[in-house]
């Protein structure tokens, strides 16, 4: 999972012989109740995870089509479950609950690998507009780019054109919020809606 979630010794997924299996680590041991419900909490956790993880973890690469995401997002599943019982929530339906939650992040995770996607593509296209390479293929490709994006980037703001470049140069996202002393979040729907308007301009 880009960037992704993982508490710090909370529950652990390995893949031992090609099962998943569940480890609680010291810090989601201690954030379930010490009382006489904590072995049933963590029975249940334990159980819902023998019998469900692997359906999930199913449904869940068939969304990001990445093993090791998956797997992470699985983690993550397991790991709400634990807190919401250890807080003391109830949960009707454990199978739909779990499989909402796998649901919602899934379509975070695609969301979020389609745009950095995106960004990627942008990037390289304007890097190979201004490649120097002086073979033929390069050339016809480079001035039909330089062609695009001179009739496309006026159509984008001025900062969505600065930050579109600076990430075109290979800029993380902090380093361009650094440089046009702006937010982060801020820098991702700038560059979102760059390449919104640049691939609508070319269709």
């Amino acid at each position: 999972m880009t960037g992704s979630r993982k508490p710090a010794d909370a529950m652990l997924l390995t893949n031992g012989g090609g099962a998943l299996s569940l480890v609680l680590g010291a810090d989601a041991a201690r954030s379930i109740p010490d009382s006489p419900q904590s072995a049933r909490l963590e029975r249940l956790v334990t159980e819902a995870f023998e019998e469900l993880s692997r359906p999930i973890f199913r449904y869940v690469r068939g969304f990001v089509r990445d093993t090791t995401v998956a797997r992470d997002v699985t983690q993550e599943v397991f790991v709400r479950l634990c807190t919401e019982l250890a807080a003391g929530r109830a949960i009707q339906d454990v199978r739909a609950w779990l499989f909402r939650v796998a649901h919602n992040l899934a379509i975070d995770e695609q969301r979020r690998l389609r745009t950095r996607q995106a960004h990627e593509r942008a990037a390289e296209l304007l890097l190979v507009s201004s490649d120097p390479s002086p073979s033929a293929e390069h050339d016809l490709l480079r001035r039909e780019l330089h062609g695009w994006l001179r009739d496309a980037l006026p159509l984008l703001s001025a900062q969505e054109r600065r930050c579109l470049l600076l990430r075109a140069q290979g800029l993380r996202y902090r380093e361009i919020a650094d440089v046009l002393d702006i937010r982060i979040p801020t820098v991702v729907t700038f560059l979102t809606r760059a390449i919104q308007k640049l691939t609508k301009a070319r269709r």
